[in-house]
C-alpha cells in the first residue's frame, strides 16, 4: 500500500466501516456532491442561467446521481444524522434549480424544484434491486440471509425481503398490488436472433407529424391535427389490412384493446380483441399491450392469407418511438415481443406500416378503437381472461405515488409557499402561464423566491437583511422599521412617497442610486479633500501624499471611547452602541440565517399590529395593496376568472404588482433580451 492511501475496506467504491452502518461512504458521498454543487451553482446563475426543466434535468443527472450512488443499502443500515445529512445535500441541489436562497425549507425547495424527497428515491432503487432479483429466480430469494444479531448501536431499516415487502404492500394493496401478484418477464436479452433481424426493413414507422405550432385556437388547432393525420393516413388507404389499436386508463379501470377493420373510412369491425391491463398502469403499458394483443390475436392467425399488407394505426408517440430503436435495441419485454411478432409476419413475406396519428381529432379508425376502449372499460367484459401481468414500472410508479403522497401530507403547513400554492409542485415550463410568453432566468428566480416568501427586497430574506420587523408595512408601521428605512433614504419606506414608486425610481438615474449609500465620509488627514470609503482614502493618500504613511484602519466609535481595529467591526458596534440615539434594538439583528417558518421571527420592541408581509397577504388580504392590484386589473380578473392564482404566481403580472408596490426593478427585466 503506498503512503497516504486509505486503508478503508470498500465496496465497488463504497467505503465501509465496522459497523456496517455506511455512515462513512455517506460522509464522502456527501463531500464529493457538494463539489458538483458548487460546479453547478456557476451555471445556474440568477440573471443568466438555463430554463428549470433543463436545469432540473441537468442537477439530477450530474449532482443526485453522485449523492444518490449506493443508495440502495445505505439506506437500509446508515444511522438517521447519516440520512439527514444526505437529505440536506438533495435539498441544496433542489434551490441551485429554482434559484431560492439557502433560508428557504428543504419541503418548499423541493416542491419548487418539483423533484421527490431523497428517501422516496432510496427507496424506490431499494425494491428494484428486490424485484430484479426475484425475476433472476436464484436461491437467495427461496433462502434469504438471516437477519443480523440485534445489538446496541445497529439499527436496521426494512433489510430482509419480507420487511420490505410488507412494507410496499402496505401502500399499494388499495391498488390489489401485493407481493404474490404476478410480474410480467422482467428483460434480460432479446429474444430475437440477429439472423432473423434481416426482414426488419419490410417496418415503417411513421412517427412525426409535424403542425403549423402557431396556432392558438383550440378548435382550429384540432381541424389542423386531425388534417395531418388523415393526409399520412391516407398515403396507405391501399393496403389490405387496417389494424387500429388503442389503451385506455380511468383507474382503477383499464383496457388495452385492438380492432380490425376493412378499410380506413370503414365503420364494420371484422374483428376485435381487449385485455384488462390491471389496476395502475400507465397509458403507455396499455398501448402497448393492446398493440401485442391485436398482433397476436389478430394478424397472426391469418399469417397465410394471399393479401399481405398490414397498417397499424395508434396515437401512441412514445410506443412508436421505441420500436423504431429497431428489434436489436429494446429494453423492455413488450417491445421485444412486438417486434417478435411483426418479424414473424415479415419473414412470411408481409409488409407492415406502423403509424401515428393524433388522438381525440375526428380520425375514424382512432376514433372507433377509442369508443371500443370505453365501453370494454365500463362493461368490464374483455375477450382475454385474466389480467396483464404487473409491469416493473407501473409496481415503481405506484409505490413512489404513494410514498409522494405521503410525503405530501405530512409537510408542515406553516411556511410561506404552502400559503399559496399548497403541496402542488412548481410549473417549469418557463413560460408564462397567462400570456404564453418565455420568462427569461431572472424573472424565473424572482416568481420563485416571491412564492417561497424570501426575497432580498421584501418579505423573510428582507426583514433578515434590513434590521426591521416582519408585519405588513401597509398595515403596520414600526418605530424600528419606520426609522431605519427612512435613515436610509430607501425609497420603499411607507409614508415616504408622494408619486408611484416606479415613477420614483425612474426619475434617479443608476448612477444616482449608487450613490444613495452609507459609506463613511473620510478626511484626509494631509489636505482638505472628503472622500467616500476608507478604500479611497487610502488610494488617495498613495497617490497624492507618498511621503506619508497610509493611515491605519483602526478608527474610534463616535458615540464612545472604544476603539475597533477595523472600519467593518466599528460601523457594526456603532449601529448598536448605547450612546447612539438611532442604534437598532433588536437582540438579533445581523443579517445571519433566520428560522424557516414564518412565524419564528425576532420579535420587535413595539408591540406587532397586523399581519405578517407575506406574499399570501398582500395578494389576497392586505387592504393597503388593493388599489394597486385594482388599477393593474388583477383583483377583477381573478375574480371573473380570467386567469387563476396559479397562473398568476407564474407570470409577470406578479412582478409587475412587487414593482408598483415596492418600486424595485423586477418588472423591467422582462423588457431586456439577451
Amino acid at each position: 500500500m503506498t503512503m497516504g492511501a486509505s486503508r478503508t475496506t470498500k465496496l465497488l467504491g463504497m467505503d465501509l466501516d465496522p459497523r456496517l452502518t455506511l455512515n462513512l461512504a455517506t460522509t464522502k458521498q456527501c463531500a464529493a456532491t457538494s463539489q458538483r454543487i458548487s460546479q453547478l451553482r456557476c451555471i445556474a446563475h440568477k440573471e443568466a442561467g438555463p430554463s428549470p426543466h433543463d436545469l432540473r434535468t441537468f442537477v439530477i443527472g450530474y449532482g443526485a446521481s453522485k449523492l444518490r450512488y449506493g443508495s440502495e443499502p445505505i439506506w437500509a443500515v446508515a444511522t438517521d444524522s447519516a440520512k439527514n445529512e444526505m437529505q440536506k445535500t438533495h435539498a441544496t441541489l433542489a434551490r441551485i434549480v429554482s434559484g431560492v436562497p439557502s433560508t428557504v425549507d428543504p419541503e418548499s425547495a423541493l416542491l419548487e424544484a418539483n423533484m421527490p424527497p431523497l428517501h422516496v428515491l432510496c427507496l424506490r432503487a431499494r425494491l428494484s434491486i428486490f424485484e430484479n432479483t426475484r425475476a433472476c429466480q436464484t436461491d437467495w430469494m427461496r433462502r434469504p440471509p438471516p437477519e443480523p444479531p440485534p445489538r446496541a448501536g445497529f439499527r436496521i431499516s426494512p433489510l430482509s425481503r419480507d420487511e420490505l415487502y410488507a412494507f410496499v404492500d402496505a401502500y399499494t394493496k388499495d391498488y390489489g398490488i401485493t407481493q404474490s401478484s404476478p410480474r410480467e418477464e422482467r428483460f434480460f436479452r432479446s429474444s430475437i436472433p440477429p439472423w432473423f433481424a434481416a426482414s426488419a426493413h419490410r417496418v415503417a414507422i411513421g412517427l412525426e407529424l409535424p403542425i403549423d405550432h402557431s396556432i392558438t385556437d383550440e378548435e382550429e388547432l384540432i381541424r389542423e391535427k386531425r388534417r395531418v393525420s388523415e393526409e399520412a393516413l391516407a398515403q396507405h388507404s391501399h393496403r389490405s389490412w387496417i389494424l387500429a389499436t388503442d389503451g385506455g386508463v380511468d383507474v382503477p379501470k383499464s383496457a388495452g384493446v385492438g380492432i380490425l377493420l376493412s378499410s380506413l373510412n370503414s365503420s364494420e369491425i371484422k374483428e376485435k380483441a381487449s385485455i384488462n391491463c390491471g389496476a395502475r398502469p400507465c397509458s403507455y403499458r396499455t398501448e402497448s399491450r393492446a398493440l401485442l394483443l391485436a398482433l397476436e390475436k389478430l394478424m397472426i392467425p391469418r399469417i397465410r392469407h394471399r393479401r399481405k399488407t398490414l397498417l397499424v394505426v395508434t396515437d401512441s408517440q412514445s410506443l412508436l418511438a421505441a420500436l423504431n430503436k429497431g428489434p436489436l435495441s429494446q429494453t423492455d419485454w413488450t417491445e421485444d415481443q412486438i417486434w417478435q411478432r411483426l418479424l414473424t409476419l415479415t419473414c412470411a413475406g408481409w409488409s407492415v406500416h406502423l403509424q401515428f396519428c393524433y388522438g381525440h381529432c375526428g380520425v375514424h379508425a382512432n376514433e372507433l378503437a377509442d369508443q371500443y376502449a370505453t365501453q370494454t372499460m365500463e362493461s368490464g367484459q374483455y375477450t382475454e381472461q385474466g389480467i396483464a401481468p404487473l409491469w416493473h414500472t407501473d409496481l415503481l410508479t405506484c409505490f413512489t405515488t404513494q410514498l409522494t403522497n405521503k410525503w405530501r401530507s405530512t409537510i408542515r403547513q406553516d411556511t410561506h409557499r404552502y400559503l399559496l400554492c399548497g403541496t402542488r409542485p412548481s410549473d417549469l415550463s418557463g413560460k408564462d402561464l397567462i400570456t404564453q410568453e418565455v420568462l427569461h432566468r431572472q424573472e424565473l428566480v424572482h416568481l420563485a423566491r416571491a412564492r417561497c416568501g424570501e426575497s432580498e427586497l421584501w418579505g423573510r430574506l428582507y426583514w433578515a437583511v434590513r434590521d426591521c420587523t416582519n408585519q405588513c408595512r401597509f398595515c403596520n408601521i414600526s418605530p424600528e422599521q419606520s426609522a431605519y428605512m427612512r435613515s436610509n433614504n430607501d425609497p420603499t419606506a411607507p409614508g415616504t412617497d408622494t408619486v408611484p414608486p416606479s415613477a420614483r425610481e425612474e426619475d434617479v438615474s443608476p448612477a444616482r442610486r449608487r450613490t444613495l449609500t452609507r459609506r463613511r465620509k473620510e478626511k484626509c488627514p494631509h489636505c482638505d479633500s472628503t472622500l467616500t470609503g476608507f478604500s479611497n482614502l487610502v488610494s488617495h493618500c498613495r497617490s497624492f501624499h507618498p511621503e506619508h504613511p497610509p493611515p491605519l484602519p483602526e478608527l474610534k466609535c463616535d458615540f464612545c471611547d472604544m476603539v475597533f481595529p477595523t472600519r467593518r467591526s466599528t460601523a457594526q458596534h456603532r449601529n448598536r452602541c448605547a450612546h447612539n440615539p438611532d442604534a437598532t434594538r433588536h437582540l438579533n439583528s445581523s443579517a445571519r440565517r433566520r428560522s424557516l417558518l414564518p412565524q419564528d421571527q425576532p420579535a420587535s420592541t413595539s408591540t406587532p399590529i397586523g399581519p405578517q408581509e407575506t406574499l399570501h397577504h398582500l395578494l389576497l388580504e392586505c387592504p393597503g395593496t388593493l388599489a394597486v392590484r385594482q388599477r393593474l386589473g388583477i383583483e377583477q380578473d381573478l375574480r371573473l376568472g380570467k386567469f387563476s392564482q396559479w397562473q398568476l404566481l407564474h407570470s409577470r403580472k406578479l412582478l409587475s404588482l412587487l414593482d408598483h408596490l415596492f418600486g424595485t426593478q423586477m418588472a423591467s427585466c422582462s423588457q431586456t433580451r439577451w
